[in-house]
């Protein structure tokens, strides 16, 4: 088990602006002298390249999302902390992708047992559209949902928001699987895809 990372980020986030004033949000993400759009004139857009391993996550309102860390030891009996090794679950997702339904873009996500033991876990996933600011900004989420292993219609989450309009923009799908009753590890696994949907 582990903490719902979309949940617990406001509070944190709350404490860390109280601390350093608004260092590490979103005004600094990039910068104009990066090759980026300023956060103020950024527009959603296809992510080049350059953009994987320094953009940034922001949530619905705009603040930054921490990514996760790797887990922490659990908890024995007596209180004290002891390193054990938790089971990894293979967290599955799609690409993101316009729906059938209309003009939507969504995403899907479910989970396997990988070495984990219990047959059910807390799953949810996440749209996240590619700004020239170089962030990856949250639009939608699924609830969550206890889901057994396995995937298909009824076994897992759907993401879903309508487009603005049909203009190509990158996505990526993020999914979050936490098994139930059982320590397990905290990937955050994605998939990415330009779709001709874009949100503004």
């Amino acid at each position: 088990m582990k903490a719902n990372r979309f949940l617990l980020v406001g509070a944190a986030l709350v404490l860390a602006v109280g601390a350093t004033g608004m260092a590490g949000g979103p005004a600094a993400a990039s910068s104009p002298s990066d090759g980026f759009a300023s956060p103020e004139e950024a527009v959603p857009g296809v992510a080049p390249p350059e953009a994987e391993d320094s953009a940034v996550y922001l949530d619905g309102e705009g603040r930054e999302i921490p990514m996760p860390e790797g887990p922490e030891p659990s908890e024995t009996g007596d209180g004290a902390q002891t390193r054990q090794f938790p089971c990894t679950p293979d967290s599955g997702r799609d690409n993101p992708h316009r729906s059938s339904t209309g003009v939507v873009v969504s995403g899907h996500g479910w989970w396997n047992k990988g070495d984990c033991s219990n047959d059910r876990a807390d799953v949810y996933n996440c749209l996240y559209e590619w700004y020239t600011d170089n962030s990856w900004r949250q639009k939608a989420c699924s609830s969550t949902e206890r889901l057994k292993p396995g995937g298909g219609s009824a076994n897992r989450t759907v993401a879903r928001h309508d487009c603005d309009n049909t203009a190509r923009t990158s996505w990526r799908n993020h999914v979050d699987v936490d098994v139930v009753d059982e320590w397990d590890t905290g990937e955050w696994p994605h998939r990415q895809a330009n779709v001709d949907c874009r949100v503004f």
